[in-house]
């Protein structure tokens, strides 16, 4: 954010825009030059650096190159440099000086002189030190430079925010990034309503008088919006004239390529050890080949407010989706507004609830979701979730292949992966091996192979004896080797694990 007197905007009819510079050429030399500047005074006092960014300023607008200076300096580390305490030297000149008469420059020497030998320092260290606490007179110690186009970006977004102080209220849609956003309406104390897919948010205080200190808490939320895919904002601005008027500030993810954005973390967080065990141990089933989970999943509209659940689960084939909630909190009140939540989903959603909570034995009541209930104690069981979701899995192959009813699925060729034939079909590989009934070929778990092709694999297969031979023969023919020999009734006769000494019969 940046001081309100380096704002700089533009108005049309009742729309206000701060004035986004472009990540262009010229702008990205007059970042260049500033950095620079920074760069290479490291050592050097800060009156040397104002005088270099004040000619810069000649023939530009100069709110653009201080709002630019502005944030360069947040990355700098200024320090006083002096030998004597600037407040303890300046005592001993104006002590000494008042027993003289100083009325010119040899007078003023011969006090500096007499201090510098009563302190026992040089009369440079001393000239130095007299004024070394002034904010013209502080030293450069550090900079942290970035390149030209991280400034202008960071500057676009500080100028968003800086006209946000203004702002008395926002209508918010977004479609990710959603635990951060809400995280960050509530720790800034911002209240709001749902209006169907989008977010009205206001504070008590604007409702009162038209206050800047919530504009204030607008304007830090602005980060978390921007690091989502798609956003819009539409905030009301209060411009104060003679008469305060309202514009409309509007904003969105198309502007996004001007705006600072921080990179996505990589590495997760859970709210609890608990969250973090059941994710770990899911990935480690058989299922998290079919599934894809979801940590902090966008958030779901419901009539009882705004839910997000702890995580989502994704066909990979499918795309069928099913969020996962974990139920794990210490109040009554909590669990009876997690329920409500519960039930105004309009998603399918599993829920786990640990029966061990005292609040949870003390309720009494019947839990009334219309969703699959996992009750456990201390642990989420992973293979009762793994369960469900293979109830889920079955009942969508079930779907997929009543409604493939009736369609004949044509094969060409001698093998054909099976995920081609899903694609070109639109449904799932299970649904594909169920629909499969050409008498021509045989099914094999990931392709179809043409029964010609195995009959001629087979008579090759007659005249080996070892099971290294007989690999290599169905391997060349591209299909599956420990398969094929078992739908061609062939055995293997291992002797130890050594394939060099298996043979087949």
């Amino acid at each position: 954010m940046l001081p309100t007197e380096l704002l700089l905007t533009r108005t049309k009819k009742d729309r206000i825009y701060p004035n986004l510079v472009q990540i262009d050429a010229d702008h990205q030399e007059l970042a260049e030059e500033l950095i620079e500047i920074y760069r290479n005074l490291v050592g050097k006092k800060k009156s040397e650096i104002d005088e270099l960014v004040t000619d810069l300023e000649q023939g530009l607008d100069f709110k653009l190159v201080r709002g630019l200076r502005t944030l360069l300096e947040r990355r700098c580390t200024f320090n006083s440099k002096f030998t004597v305490e600037p407040v303890l030297a300046r005592r001993a000149v104006f002590e000494e000086a008042s027993t003289k008469k100083v009325t010119n420059k040899a007078e003023r020497g011969s006090v500096i002189e007499t201090v510098a030998t009563n302190l026992n320092i040089s009369v440079t260290d001393l000239e130095h030190s007299l004024w070394a606490d002034q904010d013209s007179e502080v030293v450069l110690d550090d900079f942290t430079a970035l390149n030209p186009e991280d400034l202008l970006k960071s500057y676009n977004l500080s100028l968003a925010q800086t006209l946000l102080f203004k702002a008395t209220g926002m209508t918010l849609a977004f479609k990710s990034n959603s635990k951060a956003i809400f995280r960050a309406i509530k720790y800034n104390g911002l209240m709001y309503t749902l209006k169907g897919d989008k977010i009205r948010i206001e504070g008590a205080s604007s409702l009162l008088k038209l206050s800047e200190r919530y504009g204030t808490s607008l304007a830090r939320l602005l980060p978390a919006i921007v690091n989502s895919d798609e956003w819009a904002i539409d905030a009301d601005i209060v411009i104060r004239r003679a008469t305060p008027r309202i514009y409309h500030f509007v904003i969105d993810s198309s502007s996004k390529y001007l705006l600072m954005t921080k990179e996505k973390a990589v590495k997760l967080t859970f709210d609890s050890l608990l969250e973090e065990r059941f994710y770990n141990g899911f990935l480690s089933t058989p299922a998290a080949k079919s599934w894809d989970l979801i940590r902090e999943p966008d958030a779901v509209f419901t009539s009882k407010g705004v839910s997000i659940p702890d995580f989502k689960f994704k066909h990979k084939e499918t795309k069928t989706e099913i969020y996962f909630e974990i139920v794990g909190f210490w109040t009554e009140e909590y669990l009876r507004k997690k329920l409500s939540k519960l039930r105004a989903m309009p998603v399918n959603i599993i829920v786990a609830i640990d029966r061990t909570l005292a609040c949870f034995n003390a309720l009494n009541f019947d839990l009334d979701l219309d969703q699959p209930v996992i009750l456990f104690s201390g642990k989420v069981p992973v293979g009762d979730v793994v369960r469900f979701l293979a109830k889920i899995e079955e009942i969508e192959i079930e779907k997929q292949v009543e409604s493939f009813k009736g369609t004949r699925i044509e094969l060409e060729g001698d093998v054909i992966p099976i995920k081609e034939i899903a694609m070109r079909y639109g449904i799932g590989t299970d649904a594909v091996r169920a629909c499969l009934d050409d008498p021509g070929y045989v099914v094999f778990k990931e392709l179809v192979a043409k029964k010609e092709l195995l009959r001629e694999v087979k008579e090759k297969l007659v005249f080996v004896c070892t099971y290294l031979e007989a690999r290599a023969i169905i391997e060349a023919a591209g299909l599956p080797p420990d398969e094929v020999l078992a739908e061609l009734g062939f055995t293997v006769n291992w002797k130890g694990l050594d394939p060099n000494a298996a043979t087949i019969k």
